[in-house]
């Protein structure tokens, strides 16, 4: 089964929703929810009136982020070869056929 591209934020984001119900469920009004649960997942609160889909945007952005990060760090690490496309082996017979005097 292949996993689709988003599925790896979907942990996250139910936390983020789970998080939010929660803080709702204890009295919280819901901007009050909102930016408890951004600053639980480490975005600033001081001045700012979250909501619920942008903390899940930028927390996804973020996410992103460290992918592409992570997997431009390994792509640096690849050897030199692992880059490079094999010539085919009917390629390389044909081409040494090609040099024959029949």
């Amino acid at each position: 089964m292949q996993l689709q591209p988003e599925s790896t934020d979907r942990p996250v984001a139910a936390s983020l929703k789970a998080t939010y119900r929660a803080l709702l469920a204890r009295g919280l009004e819901a901007g009050e929810a909102a930016n408890l649960t951004a600053f639980l997942h480490g975005l600033p609160s001081a001045g700012f009136r979250w909501s619920l889909a942008e903390i899940e945007a930028i927390v996804h952005r973020r996410l992103m982020y460290a992918a592409d990060q992570r997997a431009a760090t390994a792509r640096a690490h690849l050897p030199a070869t692992a880059g490079r496309a094999r010539r085919s082996g009917a390629l390389v017979r044909r081409q040494s056929r090609s040099g024959s005097t029949t």
